[in-house]
């Protein structure tokens, strides 16, 4: 077996390293929230608009006497909405099979 080269003294410049720094790591958690951000849209963009609006026209609908009943508390919990309109797709793709797959 041959001996190892040495490599003592020898420098090696990697182009740019340095420069990106605090605000390349910065840059790079930014756009790897807004690939994890798209995805939650994408997922859950229907669920999520539907919870809006349920939450915003609930107490127009509804009295304060049915809402501490149904949910608790006087006003409307957006995260038990949510929940809600991500169960009642999951429920309306089970009842329909033809669009499981799409």
């Amino acid at each position: 077996m041959p001996p190892a080269p040495d490599f003592e003294g020898v420098k090696v410049k990697v182009a740019h390293v340095r420069s990106l720094g605090l605000v390349g790591a910065f840059l790079a958690m930014m756009t790897m929230l807004a690939a994890i951000g798209f995805g939650f849209l994408m997922l859950f963009g229907k669920a999520l608009l539907a919870a809006a609006l349920v939450k915003f026209l609930w107490p127009a609908v509804f009295s304060v006497e049915f809402t501490q009943w149904v949910f608790g508390s006087e006003a409307v919990p957006f995260y038990k909405v949510f929940l809600l309109m991500i169960l009642g797709s999951v429920v309306a793709k089970m009842l329909r099979p033809t669009t499981w797959g799409r």
